[in-house]
Order: C-alpha cells, then structure tokens, then sequence
C-alpha cells in the first residue's frame, strides 16, 4: 500500500514566549516492509531542524526558536510504501521456557517508566490464564482474546503521562493505555517486547485521522512481529511505524520546553490517504509555515512606543 500522510501539530501559548527548544519524531522509519519515498518537514516560526537518529535508530528532528512568539507549528508530509507482514503473532509456537536472554532484548524486558509491575498487572495475567500459556503465540491470543473485555477504550480518561496502573485502575485508555498493559503481561512472562509509536490508516472519508501505538514481540529466528493490543489484531499493512521505544516514554511525537509566563494547548491533525502509482513522483507544494517572531514582546513595544509618545508630549508642553 502507498500511504500519504500530513501531521500537524500546533502550540498555541496564551502568552508570548520568549524561547522555545523542541525535538520532534515524525519521521517513518524504513525497515523491511516499509520504504519512505518522500519526508517533508516545515515549522513555523522559520527554524533549521538538525536531524540525528536516537539510540534505538528512531529518527529525530530538534529545533529552537529564540525569538519571541505566540505560537510554533511544525508540519510534515510523508509518501511510505508498506507490505503485509508474512507472520501473525498468535501462530507463534516459540516455547517461553528456554527463551535466549540476548544483549539486544534485555532492554525490552524490563518494567520502568510508565509499564509498572504491580498487583492489578499480575491479578489480570492470572484472569488471562497466562501462566497456562507455554508458547509466545499463545499469550498474545489470550491477549486478543480477553484485554478488551477488561479495559475500555475510551478516550479523556487518561493522558500523555498516565502509566499501565492508572489505565488498570480506570478500566479504560486509549491505544498508548492498552500498549503498556500489553507489554506488562507480556514482561510478567519473560517475553521481549516493544513500543511502536506510528499511523494507521482508517478509511473515514478524508476525516481526520490520528496518531496510533502498538506493540511487537520478539521471538528467536522469527524477531520481531507486530501486535495491536487495541484492536485485538496482527498489524497489516496500513499500519506504519516511526519510532521504537520500551514505552511511550522513549517516543513521544513532540518533546521540549519553552521560556515564558504561559499556558501552552496543544492540537494536533494526521490525515492518511492512499496514494495511486501514477501520482507517486507529483510532489506537492512546499510546505511553507508562516509565522511571526519579535525581538520583544508586543505588549512591551506597545508600552515602549506609549512611554515615548508621553515623553514627546511632555517636551511640546516645555
């Protein structure tokens, strides 16, 4: 499938800032299975991105704006080309006993951050079965089997910082929730696993669409397979992934900080649509983000051409 994305995301401050420093990943990785052809990046106020990849490989675009400002908006445009994967992981007949501990999984099996190990975890392994389970397959097919019916999808009752015990409590979270609950049972059995962070692809008739988070396991000669704990499914191809972590923690989209007396909000807009063969070498129009910065703060050069106003007046009345 050939994907075009558009993300945008926009910091609307309710005061002006005096600096702003971000990192941001939104750019697809290629791997085996998806190749970019195109990556477009524009942010506004105008600023020079420096890329460099993390230690994991996830590209990374870093900027700072020191200017004043009221506002950043960063933009990208992406052409990716993905295939269906060639394994569904609840066929895997790896057996858990005997699992190599290899350098490149440790990692990936650890609780920290926002994947907590905790007595709710290991009560909803055991309502799972999971200890039943003797193969890697079969512990992502209780998963699909019986996650949704513990936890609810739904949106607003957690946020960006909420761990697998906050969701866990709540019964209920949204794809980044089910992701760490997905990777703390998996852990519990001693099963590597990771963090996607990327875009799937919904036909909702041109509506906006968002960001989405699954995870993948690991298995020996088989590596490392796709799972969406959301939807209870094998990914396919219109899944696309942009950075791999041990948690959201490790890939957020946007990370930095600002200099300033203010209230950041954040929105946010990802539209996904395939792509014809024919139209894959029509690049679009430039992206061009058009907004302003000031060497200070208009409400001080307000005051500044005020202060001057009364002194001129003050000189006519000598």
């Amino acid at each position: 499938m050939l994907l075009g994305i558009e993300h945008h995301l926009r910091f609307q401050y309710s005061a002006f800032v005096r600096e702003s420093h971000m990192e941001v990943r939104v750019e697809p990785r290629t791997l085996p299975g998806q190749a970019v052809h195109d990556f477009d990046l524009a942010i506004g106020p105008h600023a020079q991105p420096s890329r460099h990849e993390d230690w994991m490989g996830n590209a990374l675009h870093w900027f700072s704006i020191t200017d004043y400002h009221d506002r950043v908006e960063v933009a990208c445009r992406t052409l990716v080309e993905t295939s269906p994967p060639d394994r569904d992981p609840q066929t895997l007949d790896v057996p858990i006993r005997g699992l190599p501990l290899e350098r490149g999984t440790w990692d990936y099996l650890q609780f920290g951050g926002p994947v907590i190990r905790s007595e709710r975890l290991q009560l909803l392994g055991d309502e799972l079965q999971l200890p039943d389970c003797k193969t890697v397959g079969s512990v992502v097919g209780r998963l699909a089997a019986g996650l949704k019916d513990r936890v609810a999808y739904r949106p607003l009752v957690t946020h960006a910082h909420s761990t697998s015990e906050d969701a866990l409590k709540a019964a209920a979270g949204v794809c980044q929730d089910f992701a760490h609950i997905a990777l703390g049972l998996l852990r519990l059995k001693g099963i590597p696993c990771r963090y996607v962070n990327g875009y799937l692809h919904v036909d909702n008739g041109g509506s906006p669409s968002e960001s989405h988070a699954w995870i993948e396991v690991w298995a020996p000669e088989r590596g490392w397979i796709g799972f969406d704990p959301t939807h209870a499914c094998g990914v396919d191809e219109r899944y696309v992934v942009v950075a791999y972590g041990r948690s959201y923690a490790d890939v957020p989209p946007n990370r930095g900080i600002f200099r300033g007396a203010a209230d950041e909000c954040l929105s946010v807009e990802v539209r996904t649509s395939p792509v014809e063969r024919r139209e894959r070498h029509h690049a679009g129009a430039p992206l061009i983000m058009d907004v302003p910065v000031f060497s200070e703060a208009p409400d001080q050069v307000a005051v500044h051409e005020q202060r001057g106003d009364e002194a001129a007046a003050q000189q006519q009345q000598q």
